[in-house]
C-alpha cells in the first residue's frame, strides 16, 4: 500500500464518501471532511499530497480554500468538483491553481487520471 494521502473535502456526506472509497480502492489513504475549515483546522494540510474540494460549501469554498492554501505556502495539487454550471469556474478554478475541474457527475476514471497526474508533478 502506498503513502499517497488525498484529502477529499466536501459537505455532502455522501459523495465525499464514495471519493474515499475511490481513492482507497487502488491504494491511497484517503480522509474525508465535511468543510474546508475542519480540513484546515487539521494536521492534514501539510501532509497531504492532493487534495479533492467541492467548489460550493457551506462556510468556505473550495476556490477560497485554495487561494488560502496558497497563501500558506501550501502548494499540494488541488482538484476541484462543482455541480455549478457557471463557465467562470473554469477561469476561476485556473487562475487560483487547481489542477482540474470537474462537473458532477464526473467520470471516476478522469478523476483518477487527474490524481495521478497531479502527483506525478
Amino acid at each position: 500500500m502506498t503513502s499517497t494521502l488525498v484529502a477529499i473535502i466536501d459537505d455532502d456526506e455522501a459523495l465525499c464518501s464514495s471519493i474515499v472509497d475511490l481513492m482507497r480502492s487502488i491504494g491511497y489513504r484517503a480522509e474525508p471532511f465535511a468543510s474546508a475549515e475542519a480540513f484546515l483546522s487539521s494536521p492534514t494540510p501539510s501532509s497531504s499530497d492532493c487534495i479533492i474540494a467541492d467548489i460550493n460549501m457551506l462556510g468556505m469554498d473550495g476556490l477560497t480554500l485554495t487561494r488560502k492554501l496558497r497563501e500558506q505556502s501550501i502548494l499540494t495539487p488541488v482538484i476541484l468538483i462543482t455541480a455549478l454550471s457557471e463557465k467562470h469556474l473554469d477561469d476561476e478554478a485556473i487562475s487560483v491553481g487547481a489542477q482540474c475541474l470537474f462537473r458532477k457527475p464526473f467520470d471516476a476514471n478522469a478523476l483518477l487520471e487527474c490524481v495521478k497526474r497531479s502527483l506525478s508533478k
